[in-house]
């Protein structure tokens, strides 16, 4: 008899092991797919973990995370549906696993997640109450993970991002925040998402793609997001999003010509559940055309990102860029056509806002030849003709009887000589901006007083590039203030070093 029992009993304990065993190969075989875009086929080994563990939330939460990321990549509203559907029927599960076993740190884990995907969705629809209640649900979620499982890294993902994340909340949301008891801490977000990263299992790939986002848009250090995103192209080859964001990276850094070949990619694949990437790379690649003064074929670019693009986001950008390229090529009617388009993007994002307030002052006072030459000279300056820009501001600023517009050409000029090493007349130009009296365009204030700290830096005085830094920091506070912050980001982590 007691050797029945223990054959029974073992029998029960392999069983569970193999089952176990299963289980991480389906989640690991279905997420490699979901990362591929392979979405039919990780529908069908998420289905499998359904039949296989009915009563457990792990199929319906993996279903659920498929859906969520073809929402964001599609803005398709059936698409949210199907996420919701899964999301509350993968809860329900949660709910009463945990009611008779707390302590399952998985499901912790998956609810956790899924209050993480919902809180981005509130997010990205202007609810940013629910946003930060379902943030403080999924923080909670994370928390009782590690408190179960200290070990089990990818918690950190979460609890990274929403450290990370926070600290960029516009103070009329402060309030909210507060609230809810969320925290935010930039240095710890941004070791958490390293530790998940390096130690998880589960989100890797997902904890290397923030990295290289945070590494592009926060810290300016293009080289760092390029080791992930060359890796993530690597292992998922026909994951749209990577290739897209390694071509915004590279487009960052000046590498115009690569980013054409990855987003040609992108285009070529047309991914039919993911049309607003193929959108978005279009709008990459007027950039890119309008960046090396090819103006006909940014028109083109730009029409069919208008044409596809299934939000607002952007729209005001892409028909001022337009406009100016229709002013180069002479077109005076289309000119201001898509002038007056320009003043309809997503006001919330800064270049749609930035694209209204100058067309409504060239709709109203028309554009000079010297402003119109400035916006020529920054494209050199964006496809890295440092030389070209040098040459020709040399003699041309002194020109320019315009506070504003001279200050933009002495900040260009002060760039290109810095990349030009060129660094006493690059001192010299940041000089002569700081002397001018600006009641617009204050952004080239600090920008200039950056490119100065950067010399200080690239000469050997430390001490002064960090007072520098600090008074840059503390100008800016006007146009391109995230792009400025990001260089401000990555001279501080240099001097560090």
């Amino acid at each position: 008899m007691k050797t029945n029992i223990f054959f029974v009993a073992f029998l029960f304990f392999y069983s569970s092991i193999f089952s176990q065993t299963q289980l991480q190969s389906l989640i690991s075989t279905g997420s490699n797919q979901l990362w591929n875009m392979e979405f039919a086929a990780a529908e069908k080994t998420f289905d499998r973990i359904i039949k296989l563990k009915p009563d457990s939330p792990v199929g319906y939460y993996y279903y659920a995370k498929i859906h969520f990321w073809i929402y964001l990549g599609s803005h398709n509203e059936s698409e949210y549906k199907t996420f919701i559907k899964f999301a509350d029927l993968a809860q329900q599960k949660i709910d009463k696993s945990l009611e008779n076993n707390p302590k399952d740190y998985f499901v912790n884990y998956i609810a956790g997640n899924l209050y993480s995907f919902r809180a981005m969705q509130q997010g990205s629809s202007n609810s940013s109450v629910d946003a930060f209640y379902s943030s403080k649900k999924a923080v909670k979620y994370f928390e009782q993970t590690l408190e179960i499982n200290p070990k089990f890294y990818d918690a950190y993902l979460g609890l990274g991002l929403f450290d990370y994340t926070m600290s960029f909340v516009p103070d009329f949301l402060k309030w909210a925040v507060n609230l809810t008891g969320l925290s935010s801490d930039k240095v710890r977000g941004f070791n958490y998402i390293k530790l998940a990263y390096k130690k998880g299992i589960q989100d890797k790939a997902e904890a290397s793609f923030h990295l290289s986002k945070i590494y592009t848009d926060y810290l300016a250090e293009y080289d760092s997001a390029f080791i992930h995103l060359r890796s993530l192209n690597a292992q998922y080859p026909n994951n749209v999003l990577f290739i897209y964001q390694y071509a915004v990276s590279l487009i960052k850094d000046r590498q115009l010509d690569k980013a054409v070949e990855l987003l040609t990619r992108v285009i070529k694949i047309n991914n039919k559940y993911l049309p607003q990437v193929t959108a978005l790379a279009h709008y990459r690649m007027g950039e890119i055309y309008f960046k090396k003064n090819l103006f006909t074929a940014a028109i083109t670019q730009y029409d069919k990102f208008l044409e596809l693009t299934k939000e607002l986001d952007y729209t005001g950008w892409a028909a001022f860029n337009s406009a100016l390229c229709c002013k180069f090529l002479g077109n005076e009617e289309e000119y201001k056509k898509k002038l007056l388009q320009a003043k309809n993007g997503n006001q919330d994002v800064f270049e749609d806002s930035y694209a209204k307030l100058k067309s409504e002052k060239y709709l109203a006072n028309g554009i000079n030849k010297n402003d119109l030459k400035l916006f020529k000279i920054k494209n050199y300056l964006d496809d890295g003709k440092y030389q070209v820009v040098y040459d020709s501001l040399k003699n041309f600023i002194e020109k320019i009887d315009n506070n504003e517009s001279k200050a933009i050409a002495y900040t260009y000029f002060c760039e290109a000589a810095v990349n030009l090493k060129k660094y006493s007349v690059a001192s010299y130009a940041a000089d002569q901006t700081e002397l001018l009296k600006l009641s617009s365009e204050k952004w080239t204030l600090a920008l200039s007083i950056f490119l100065k700290a950067k010399v200080k830096f690239l000469t050997g005085n430390k001490k002064a590039a960090k007072d520098l830094l600090l008074a840059s920091e503390s100008k800016n506070d006007n146009e391109f203030k995230d792009y400025i912050q990001s260089q401000i980001e990555w001279l501080k982590r240099q001097l560090k070093r």
